[in-house]
């Protein structure tokens, strides 16, 4: 058994070297999509650097750089023009690999690097005439993993074009073909960085929301237990020194102090009790609001109730594992720019504007349990798509706010 939890490890690590993470990424809009941000940084244009900016990505693309070196002697180059042709090639393979240790430069910097490695490639005409577009895609690699995901987009697209542009003066059936590699492998490369940087951000907010809701519980249980035990305590205090006192004097009196105590001392622990166990309950307010950090911290526009109609324990509860559950797909997989919620006095609904559920869809195992115990409680959950995209939860309870403790209906109370 250690010997295959030994190699799961491994290949987890071996795989986690070519993929790109988040968990140390940084929220500078305008640092490089490679550049490595975690613990442990080295010091810039260092060879440790370079590795933990991943430099063997650069070298594995100098694999194809044995295609120039095969063709470095044709012609029959003199002396002087091999030695050239080498040179280049040596230079654009240097600069390639360069690009882990540009990546920790300003922005400014990396664009005036693009520059001057295009420049390069264009000095190389005279030598290579317009096989030199063959190295485009080298050029899109380096605007996707040195330049932000705003700009490299443009940048990429602008040299797939330009590529394209010399088909006509020489470049051939390879400018068709490397002008379309290009902004391909360009933008694959820029989006997934993006994605994980994207990714990255919401690993943070959830978790910098995660640590003020404790932050926010703590200092609700502070709160409530200083309120509690202060009054509690006190009270206890002021008659123990009665009762002390008259002991001796009235002893009915002190009896009665005693037991008087002995009443405070018990609502007191009941009062802990009841604060300690809030810990652990879902309510629908509760939820409302973590669901509006979230959505926040995520970039969904949301759009809430600014008050709730009086809902007994267990409606609250179960609509607020309704939104807990609706809202977390929401920013997991809607993609959505706004997130509604509407709540009635038995019933939620939480819609988004986001790409629905698709040909086909169905609810995740997360809905599919929801749905199981809303049913079990006597109620009803629907997941569709809505009327003008997007996807619709929503949960009716109906059948369940008969029981004593919900009181009298209200009006529905909706987001604006």
């Amino acid at each position: 058994m250690p010997v295959r939890e030994s190699g799961t490890t491994e290949r987890k690590s071996i795989w986690s070297i070519f993929r790109p993470g988040y968990d140390g990424a940084c929220d500078d809009p305008t640092a490089a999509p490679a550049r490595y941000h975690g613990p442990d940084e080295a010091a810039p244009f260092t060879f440790r650097r370079a590795a933990q900016n991943r430099v063997w990505i650069y070298a594995f693309g100098l694999v194809f750089l044995l295609f120039a070196l095969a063709v470095v002697t044709e012609d029959e180059p003199s002396p002087t023009e091999l030695i050239l042709r080498i040179a280049l090639v040596l230079l654009i393979a240097v600069g390639y690999l360069a690009t882990a240790w540009v990546a920790d430069c300003s922005l400014r910097v990396r664009w005036l690097y693009l520059a001057g490695y295009t420049g390069v490639l264009i000095a190389s005409y005279p030598t290579w005439g317009w096989s030199l577009v063959g190295y485009g895609a080298y050029v899109s690699i380096m605007m996707a993993m040195l330049l932000p995901w705003r700009q490299s987009r443009i940048a990429v697209v602008v040299l797939g074009l330009l590529i394209a542009l010399t088909i006509p003066f020489g470049g051939g059936e390879t400018a068709i073909y490397i002008s379309v590699v290009a902004a391909g492998t360009g933008l694959a490369a820029g989006a997934g960085m993006e994605a994980g940087a994207a990714q990255g951000r919401l690993h943070r907010a959830e978790q910098r929301v995660s640590t003020l809701s404790v932050a926010a519980e703590r200092e609700r249980i502070g709160r409530d237990l200083h309120d509690i035990l202060g009054h509690s305590l006190t009270a206890i205090s002021i008659k123990a020194g009665l009762a002390a006192r008259l002991v001796d004097i009235d002893p009915t009196a002190a009896k009665a102090q005693i037991a008087e105590i002995e009443q405070v001392s018990r609502q007191a622990l009941a009062d802990v009790r009841t604060t300690a166990s809030g810990m652990h309950e879902v309510r629908l307010a509760t939820e409302i609001a973590s669901a509006r950090s979230v959505l926040l911290a995520a970039g969904i526009e949301s759009r809430m109730p600014s008050a709730l109609p009086a809902l007994g324990d267990r409606v609250s509860e179960l609509l607020g594992y309704v939104v807990r559950e609706a809202v977390t797909n929401v920013v997991r997989h809607s993609r959505a720019g706004i997130c509604t919620v509407v709540v009635e006095p038995a019933a939620v609904e939480i819609r988004d504007d986001g790409r629905g559920l698709g040909a086909g869809g169905r609810p995740g195992s997360g809905l599919a349990g929801l749905q199981s115990r809303v049913e079990a409680a006597g109620g009803t959950l629907h997941v569709g798509s809505g009327g003008t995209g997007g996807t619709v939860v929503r949960a009716d309870l109906r059948p369940v706010e008969t029981d004593r403790e919900n009181g009298p209906r209200d009006r529905a109370v909706s987001a604006p």
